[in-house]
């Protein structure tokens, strides 16, 4: 009985520690993220909220003369993937990329000649 009881004591000592560390808390808050797309002479704008709730937002606006998909999700909590698709008489233009997930975080996204997408998370 003795030796099971140290045998015990043993293992939780050494368990112990690593049962407690459950990790960092998982993000609550969410974030809204303004898309604007400059494509030609057009300005589109769009606004999605992500977070821990909807971790995915999508927006999408189809026209006769071009189409535009845009995907926002959050990964792992703290990096913001992008996936979007402009498609227009002049071509098409898909783009996949990550920004860090904070408030305040912006990008530009897109060719030096073709459509632009510039990200900001408020």
């Amino acid at each position: 009985m003795k030796t099971f009881a140290a045998a015990f004591a043993i293992l939780f000592t050494l368990c112990g520690p690593a049962l407690a560390d459950s990790g960092p808390p998982a993000r609550s808050e969410s974030f809204k993220v303004r898309f604007t797309l400059h494509d030609a002479a057009t300005t589109r704008t769009f606004d999605v909220q992500v977070g821990a709730a909807s971790p995915c937002a999508t927006a999408n606006e189809k026209l006769p003369d071009h189409e535009i998909e845009l995907k926002a999700c959050v990964s792992a909590g703290s990096q913001l993937d992008i996936m979007w698709s402009s498609r227009s008489a002049r071509g098409e233009y898909r783009s996949t990329s990550s920004l860090p997930l904070a408030h305040g975080a912006t990008a530009e996204l897109g060719t030096a000649n073709g459509p632009r997408l510039a990200v900001e998370v408020q």
